[in-house]
């Protein structure tokens, strides 16, 4: 295969993959290509003529998927200089140095002249290598760099799966970590394959799929070269195997799935919630008055038709940064903002309790503010706040800034050299609720001694694209959140296809700690999403409008996956590292020999 074609071949494969993820054209994305998206990558890298070659495949695949899957991050105003542009130069730098660990399998072996002394002492790998071995000039024994060439399609299929799933971790974790265009994100509308989430997190996901491609990609190289094995039937027996195995993990998880999707979960209570999706131009003025208003309006009528149908309102949400002024200061301005009927005074009127995205003062010697979920009280008086703790790089946060350097630079790009604080505090907000009747726990206690107390869900709110992080969402679930509440706003975009590409990455977050969540948004794509992944209430993209529901809340459980979290990331961490230290060591030794 010549460059040309291998080129080809990694540019089909990320085009696959961005058609997979959730697209202008395919709303949740399509599991059938990416399953298979992978394919036409594996196949390049595999045939690459040296190192060069699959840095720069890799490179350029990642980057493709990167730019076809988020063009959407140019439309953020003046950051898209840093949103895509160096988002995209910083995804193709990590993959290059990930299309290197790739080829290490497919490295060219040496001439024979000085294959030959090097072919007295095989080493670790020797078993895995000797099917291949014809004449002396074709033993796929180590480069000069170390490197050897795994001949059995088993160590080829496990060993590229591996540093693909460790690829997604290091793109996906860290202050730069961007889990967007990720495999897992294709496979939302196969709702049974995604419940191994709960066991190994959306990794497990990925590594399924990549295991589905490698298998395949490897039987496609296999016809071509069969003829060329010293022992083609312990070479196909090898790839037998693998395929079984593959099959038997899909066979496994799908059954595992449709196990998890059937159950029946019964609410142990519910939380009557007013979800507000007021969709209004985040760049517009300053002033939140015309934002207050509207959201005002939507909330009296949504309280009030659940008041109709003699339903309690236990909880409105209205999505991220509505508000302008910072509290708990700004609890003064809103008693007096805006003008006709206050903030304050209509939170009073309406008697019920309100989470809103607001700043909130984190630092008042250096005036440090956050990007803040507020809590006020049925009686109009803030009670606290949960500040953004993993801010986003550059727009929402510039690291270095306390340099003079930094900060001309950034108020010659942009125009500004200001930045939120992170927070440093996960909170829950305990808020009342309502019983379910018809939920009978396991166990009841009947107590003379202590006082009977109102049933309450305890809210834990990752804002904006926090709800993309497992750390983030973990932390909330083992501080024992019955129940996540996205505030985000993600109008900006002006685009279905990245409402739609956050909502699936959220949604792995409840399958993953078995914790039903709601996502309220600024435009779109607010939802209530139950543990399964279930959406059980949505909204009309990029429209005025809001819900009220009933939203069910579970008896907390902790899945395998909160327990232990990403252990299979990091298995397949420890197997690439000690694959190419075995490599290492071997070719030390067989250089040795050689001379």
């Amino acid at each position: 295969m010549n460059l040309f074609l291998q080129v080809f071949c990694s540019l089909f494969s990320a085009l696959l993959c961005a058609l997979a993820i959730p697209n202008e054209f395919l709303t949740f994305g399509s599991p059938f290509l990416g399953l298979i998206a992978l394919i036409p990558h594996y196949l390049a890298v595999s045939k690459s003529a040296s190192f060069k070659n699959a840095v720069f495949l890799n490179a350029l695949q990642v980057m493709a998927v990167h730019l076809i899957s988020s063009f959407w991050l140019a439309n953020f105003r003046d950051f898209a200089i840093f949103t895509l542009g160096a988002s995209a130069a910083g995804t193709a730098c990590i993959g290059a140095f990930f299309g290197w660990i790739l080829f290490f399998p497919y490295a060219k072996p040496r001439t024979a002249e000085k294959c030959a002394p090097c072919a007295k002492k095989w080493g670790i790998f020797a078993k895995m290598r000797r099917p291949y071995v014809k004449t002396c000039a074709a033993e796929n024994v180590l480069s000069r760099r170390g490197i050897k060439k795994i001949s059995y399609p088993s160590f080829r299929v496990l060993y590229f799966s591996a540093v693909w799933v460790t690829w997604e971790w290091v793109k996906s974790n860290g202050f730069l970590g961007y889990p967007w265009g990720t495999l897992s994100m294709c496979f939302y509308n196969a709702k049974c394959f995604i419940q191994i989430a709960d066991i190994s997190g959306a990794y497990g996901i990925t590594f399924l799929a990549l295991l589905f491609s490698s298998v395949c990609a490897e039987g496609l190289n296999l016809i071509g070269s069969i003829k060329n094995f010293q022992n083609p039937k312990e070479i196909l027996s090898d790839y037998k195997m693998t395929a079984a195995l593959c099959v038997s993990f899909f066979v496994l998880s799908f059954a595992y799935g449709v196990f998890q999707y059937s159950k029946k979960r019964i609410p142990v209570k519910f939380l009557n919630t007013v979800i507000v999706q007021q969709n209004i131009d985040p760049w517009g003025d300053t002033d939140d008055s015309l934002s207050v208003m509207m959201s005002k309006n939507l909330s009296e009528q949504y309280i009030e038709q659940m008041r109709e149908n003699r339903i309690s309102p236990d909880l409105v949400v209205w999505s991220e940064a509505v508000l302008r002024r910072p509290f708990p200061q700004g609890q003064n301005y809103y008693k007096k903002a805006p003008a006709g009927e206050p903030l304050i005074n209509f939170i009073d009127r309406m008697n019920v309790p309100f989470l809103v995205g607001a700043p909130y003062l984190l630092d008042k010697k250096t005036n440090s503010y956050g990007n803040a979920a507020v809590l006020i009280d049925a009686d109009g008086i803030f009670r606290g706040a949960y500040s953004k703790i993993h801010l986003v790089p550059f727009a929402e946060i510039i690291p270095w800034i306390e340099f003079k350097w930094m900060a001309f630079l950034m108020d010659s790009l942009v125009g500004f050299s200001s930045s939120w604080k992170a927070g440093n505090q996960y909170v829950l907000f305990d808020i009342p609720a309502h019983v379910n009747p018809e939920y009978e726990a396991p166990v009841a206690v009947v107590s003379l001694t202590e006082e009977l107390k109102a049933p309450s869900v305890k809210i834990g709110t990752p804002i904006c694209f926090e709800d993309a992080f497992p750390k983030i969402c973990g932390n909330f679930s083992k501080a024992g959140c019955e129940l996540f509440v996205n505030l985000t706003d993600d109008s900006w975009s002006r685009t279905a296809s990245a409402e739609y590409q956050h909502f699936v990455i959220a949604a792995l977050r409840s399958v993953e700690f078995r914790t039903p969540m709601v996502r309220s948004t600024n435009s779109g794509y607010s939802t209530v999403i139950d543990p399964a992944g279930r959406v059980l209430q949505d909204l009309p993209l990029f429209t005025h409008t809001a819900a009220s529901c009933a939203v069910p809340v579970y008896e907390k459980e902790t899945t395998i996956y909160e327990r232990f979290g990403n252990w299979l990331a990091y298995c397949c961490m420890i197997f690439v590292f000690l694959s190419l230290c075995f490599a290492a060591k071997d070719g030390t030794e067989n250089n040795g020999t050689a001379h």
